[in-house]
């Protein structure tokens, strides 16, 4: 959903001067019971590359957004009870030579951040700015690049 005022691409942000306030790692809540390997298809085994998204909303003065992001937490924990995957690593399967997920349980990235700017100071979300990537946590710092997780998500907000 976009703002009202019709600003041209060319006056978008280029700096959201995002900081990171945390970056952790969640993981399931019950035990990883088993430990497997998740099957990667033909088409995984090519078409291996990273999905992001950006998604805006309105604050809301009822959701603070302490609580909101500690609530996303949450979720994101039942979620990885559910889907193991989410928790896992891709990892080179040494028999096969191929691709898994291994379902070990390793966690998530959670990350929380804050930008200088508020929604309404960053324009018509109608066109595609390059300065949004700065939204999206492509690695965890803590971690070694082979041991990254597979699901990382980052939640923004104005400071």
């Amino acid at each position: 959903m976009g703002v009202s005022n019709q600003e041209s691409p060319s006056l978008l942000l280029q700096d959201l001067k995002v900081t990171i306030k945390d970056s952790s790692l969640i993981f399931p809540s019950e035990e990883t019971h088993k430990r497997k390997s998740m099957f990667l298809s033909n088409v995984d085994q090519v078409l291996n590359f990273d999905v992001q998204t950006v998604h805006f909303f309105r604050p809301n003065k009822d959701f603070p957004p302490e609580i909101v992001s500690e609530e996303l937490r949450k979720a994101l924990v039942r979620a990885m009870d559910v889907y193991e995957f989410l928790a896992g690593r891709l990892r080179l399967n040494p028999s096969s030579g191929r691709l898994d997920v291994d379902c070990n349980g390793a966690g998530a990235g959670f990350v929380t951040a804050a930008s200088e700017y508020t929604l309404e100071e960053l324009g018509n979300l109608v066109y595609p700015n390059p300065a949004f990537a700065q939204l999206v946590t492509s690695q965890l710092q803590s971690l070694p690049k082979d041991d990254q997780p597979l699901f990382a998500f980052q939640v923004t907000t104005a400071s």
